[in-house]
């Protein structure tokens, strides 16, 4: 899996679309409570084994507290998200299926191309983050974080957006959420001063149990991709399957990993299926990074313009692609979004 050096490939182009800076932690007042973005479960997640589990969870998912308070939202060290606090979640995809290109190569499914929430997921903070006021939150609209990563200066570090709830908001249920992980959500209860809110104590102690089962859930996931073995037949007809990531049942955890990560046994004639099950796009290719297309860049028609790993997209190349009063953006030609992607062996 050709990806993230640090976090996942989406973090990366994070990094490169919005030019995101990575400064140090916040230093906002005194939060009322800290919601967790993420979590942090080092164990699980070292880039350099080609490994991670990037937790599509806030810990916890269920809140109560008044008008007047503030919130802070603080992204474990190493995840990547995009968090919004809305009077409902909005359904907003992050990519799409590009219908107006050919269909990759292997797969014969859509490329995939930026969606609506791509400007907002990778546009960096504007309030409530690395030292600004606080966002303000009135129950009427929604607050947005911006691309939020958990590295400061010197590595992973936790990151903190800071939201004031305003004296004026309603009493009611909100919704917090995350632009870039479909069905990471959870409910933020604005309750009447003479009701208690919840404590950092009960969040942590319902955080506890949430990680426990999203973390025992990615490991039998991970366990289970990496124990198939090949079909059955002579070697040289076989057909093995390696996931390209891979998604819990509860879409709570994002295992960023080819599973397993090796076929030792395979032999010429034998086939390998490569299987998308993460809720993330990725890519898969052979050979050193360097002769490998970038992950995202600019359709350009029937060519392809990789960003640069380093320094940022720039400006759209003139042969760029213009939908929805938008340049294009696309990713690597032959990532599918989900589905399977056979190549035969030969010596």
């Amino acid at each position: 899996m050709r990806w993230k050096r640090a976090i996942s490939v989406l973090g990366s182009t994070a990094l490169l679309l919005g030019g995101l800076a990575i400064p140090a932690r916040a230093t906002a007042s005194s939060p009322t409570v800290t919601i967790g973005v993420g979590h942090a479960d080092f164990p699980n997640q070292n880039p350099f084994q080609h490994r991670i589990f990037e937790y599509t969870d806030f810990f916890s998912r269920d809140v109560s507290v008044h008008a007047g308070d503030l919130v802070d939202f603080q992204t474990a060290p190493t995840e990547f998200h995009s968090i919004a606090l809305a009077p409902a979640v909005i359904p907003l995809p992050l990519f799409l299926a590009d219908t107006d290109d050919a269909p990759a190569k292997g797969s014969g499914l859509p490329k995939v191309t930026g969606g609506p929430a791509l400007p907002l997921a990778f546009t960096g903070p504007t309030c409530g983050a690395f030292g600004m006021p606080p966002c303000t939150f009135n129950g009427s609209r929604p607050v947005n974080s911006g691309s939020i990563a958990g590295f400061g200066p010197n590595g992973p570090a936790a990151v903190d957006w800071n939201v004031q709830i305003d004296s004026g908001t309603p009493l009611g249920t909100y919704h917090y959420f995350c632009y870039i992980h479909p069905g990471m959500q959870g409910l933020l209860h604005v309750v009447d001063p003479s009701v208690s809110g919840t404590t950092q104590a009960q969040i942590s102690n319902d955080s506890s149990s949430q990680f426990a089962a999203d973390q025992g859930a990615a490991l039998a996931l991970e366990a289970a991709d990496s124990s198939a073995g090949p079909s059955s037949g002579a070697p040289g007809s076989r057909t093995w399957t390696v996931h390209v990531g891979d998604t819990t049942s509860g879409n709570h955890v994002a295992i960023l990993e080819m599973m397993p990560q090796a076929l030792p046994n395979t032999v010429s004639g034998d086939t390998v299926d490569y299987v998308w099950g993460a809720l993330e796009p990725h890519t898969v290719g052979f050979g050193p990074d360097a002769n490998l297309p970038e992950p995202f860049g600019w359709d350009c028609g029937k060519s392809f313009v990789g960003f640069p790993l380093q320094g940022g997209p720039g400006a759209p190349p003139a042969c760029v692609e213009v939908e929805q009063g938008r340049p294009e953006i696309i990713g690597d030609p032959g990532t599918p979004t989900r589905g399977c992607w056979s190549v035969a062996l030969t010596e």
